[in-house]
């Protein structure tokens, strides 16, 4: 069964467990939900769209956080300790390529969490980004 993009968002900010008759009036986000693997790896199976359209999110705010952990790291000292504690932060991160399209994205996160059911519990997010760090690993300069 597919979903529409603006009824798969509906459903993430209802209440776990609500169900359309229990419905607020006006749906709220849930601050602090957390997507888990679990539920990440339904969508993957169920409606790959919304797979899709969260991945990209996730991939958004990744490159967004790159970013500004390299402004950060350019504009410190190189004998700081804040200059460590960045480039720290960049351990195990992933380098994706630049050709890299949003079907093959979800497709290898979708197939890590097939593969790794075991870890579902955990935040999708980081299920995401772990997936990535092994199919796209940095290179050392």
């Amino acid at each position: 069964m597919r979903l529409s993009l603006s009824l798969a968002a509906l459903l993430l900010l209802l209440p776990q467990g609500a169900s359309s008759e229990e419905a607020p009036q006006e749906a709220t986000p849930i601050i602090g939900h957390v997507v888990t693997g679990k539920q990440l790896d339904e969508w993957c199976e169920e409606d790959r769209t919304l797979a899709s359209v969260y991945i990209q999110g996730i991939l958004d705010e990744a490159q967004r956080t790159k970013n500004l952990t390299i402004r950060a790291t350019k504009q410190t000292p190189k004998n700081s300790s804040r200059y460590e504690r960045y480039l720290q932060q960049f351990v195990g991160a992933f380098c994706l390529p630049p050709d890299l399209s949003n079907t093959k994205a979800t497709a290898i996160a979708c197939k890590w969490m097939a593969e790794h059911s075991w870890q579902l519990e955990r935040p999708a997010s980081s299920l995401i980004a772990r997936s990535y760090k092994f199919a796209f690993p940095c290179l050392e300069e």
